[in-house]
């Protein structure tokens, strides 16, 4: 028997849960995920509209992927593009959302979300946002692709 979706997905934040203010031009990593046991993944992104008066405020929003959730290289999709995408956040709130295909099967057991905001201008500026990685699929243990065994 099939489960429900409620049963079946799995939230879990990528970056932070909580709002987050960017600021400067530094990247923020996200907490890792264990993809292990599920089959479908999207990463969701939001950010507020900027404060402090800029003529350009983004927030680059990239997948990273790791086998030993510790040496970290960006998520790439079937054409060889980056997972991700850019909100544009400076007239008015963003959020985008992207899918990503292959957990456990071509895709790395570990992923998480990076954050790079970037200014022109301004006071200050700075974006509330943040980014999760939802997954789902069944919640059970499958294969994955590593030397170690999982049992």
């Amino acid at each position: 028997m099939r489960g429900s979706i409620y049963d079946d997905v799995k939230i879990i934040g990528g970056v932070s849960l909580a709002a987050q203010s960017f600021a400067g031009s530094s990247a923020v990593d996200g907490s890792s995920v264990n993809t292990s046991g599920y089959t479908d993944a999207v990463i969701r992104a939001y950010g507020a509209e900027a404060s402090g008066s800029p003529s350009a405020a983004t927030l680059v929003v990239t997948l990273q992927e790791a086998s030993d959730n510790a040496t970290w290289s960006n998520a790439l999709d079937n054409t060889g593009t980056v997972i991700g995408f850019t909100l544009n956040c400076e007239a008015a709130a963003a959020e985008n959302i992207a899918r990503i295909e292959g957990l456990n099967l071509n895709r790395k057991q570990y992923l998480r979300a990076v954050i790079t905001p970037a200014f022109t201008g301004g006071t200050s500026p700075a974006i509330l946002g943040f980014a999760e990685i939802i997954m789902g699929g069944p919640a059970q243990q499958l294969p994955t692709d590593s030397t170690v065994s999982n049992t």
